[in-house]
Order: structure tokens, then sequence, then C-alpha cells
């Protein structure tokens, strides 16, 4: 296999991934059989073109014959497009159930404890956005401030610590512009230059 055709695979497996695609779902949405697109995933035929357009459009990816010297550039602009990269998603998505599954410890070993429920409630919220948008950083900051409650003297304070991370990381995902409004903004067809007023 070639080094365009590896790369190629794995730029169509990791966009499938980052849309939360199984191949049978990709397969059913492009008429490309499942096991040929296992196949050009795993690197083991060349994509036909008709495949590779099928599944790119799907992707919402543009196949496109770019000149030697601007494929650097193309690739930047690429990354920058494209958001976080599947390991950024994988560490937010680990770190969501990480704080799932502390919340639960929380609710066992300290049933009593005001606030508890109300951290469940606000952490449910910030779940149902299903971005993949989200710093790990600030998820794990969040979970570690929860996991240091039961030795904490100020319980209540790290509980308001936590319900206020959580909320600002809900409001700024809920004021986030969608993707869709971006591009359906009107692009001007030209610009004044400075010199066109005199």
């Amino acid at each position: 296999m070639s080094y365009n055709t590896e790369t190629i695979a794995a730029s169509l497996r990791e966009a499938r991934t980052a849309k939360g695609l199984s191949q049978r779902v990709l397969s059913a949405m492009t008429g490309v059989p499942q096991a040929q697109i296992s196949r050009i995933e795993a690197g083991t035929v060349d994509p036909r073109t008709t495949s590779l357009v099928a599944l790119a459009h799907a992707l919402d990816m543009e196949l496109a014959l770019v000149p030697r010297k601007a494929v650097p550039a193309v690739r930047s602009i690429s990354r920058q497009a494209i958001g976080p990269s599947s390991k950024s998603i994988a560490a937010s998505l680990k770190e969501m159930n990480r704080i799932s599954e502390t919340l639960r410890n929380l609710q066992i070993k300290m049933p009593a404890l005001e606030g508890i429920t109300q951290l469940q409630k606000s952490f449910a919220g910030l779940e149902r956005f299903q971005s993949l948008d989200i710093d790990p950083d600030v998820l794990r900051n969040i979970r570690k401030t929860m996991e240091r409650l039961p030795d904490t003297s100020d319980q209540q304070e790290a509980i308001e610590r936590s319900l206020n991370s959580i909320r600002g990381l809900r409001n700024q995902l809920a004021h986030q512009p969608l993707a869709s409004q971006a591009e359906d903004r009107p692009k001007p067809a030209y610009s004044l230059d400075e010199d066109d007023d005199a």
C-alpha cells in the first residue's frame, strides 16, 4: 500500500469515528459495502474513486487534487477546520465516564451529603449536549475536585466549586455557535480597499 493510500485510509477512519458512525451505518448512508469500508480503512485495498467520493461526501469531506507545493498549507487549514482530534475526543469521553463513576461512588459513600443530587443533575445537563469539543483537562479538574470531597473539611465549598465549573462548562457549550451556523453565514462577494474611496 502506498503512503497516499495510508493517509486516505487514516483520514476516513478518523472522520468516521469523530462523527460517531459505525462502518455499518456509513455503509447504509453511502451504499458502499461494510466489508469494503473495512478493507479501505485497514488499507488492504486501493479504494475506487466512486467509493472515495461517496464516503467523503457522507463524512463532510471533499476530495481534491492539490499541487504538491500547497500540501503543507492545505494540511494546516484542514487541521484547523476539523476541530478536536480523535485522541482529544477519546480523552473527553473517558473523563465524562470517570466523572459519572465518581458521582455514583459519592452517592454510595456519602448519601446524606447535601448537594450530591444537585451535582448529578448538573452533570446530567452537561451530558445532554453530546459535544465532543470539551477540554479533557477541564473535565479532569472537575473530577479531581469531586474525588477529594470525602477528605475535604469544607465539603459544601468543594461541591459549590464543582457545580460552578459544570455550569460554566455547560453555558460555554450552550452558547457555542454550531458549525452549520458558521457555514450558513453569507460571505461578501467583494471587499473595498481603502484606495477605492478616494
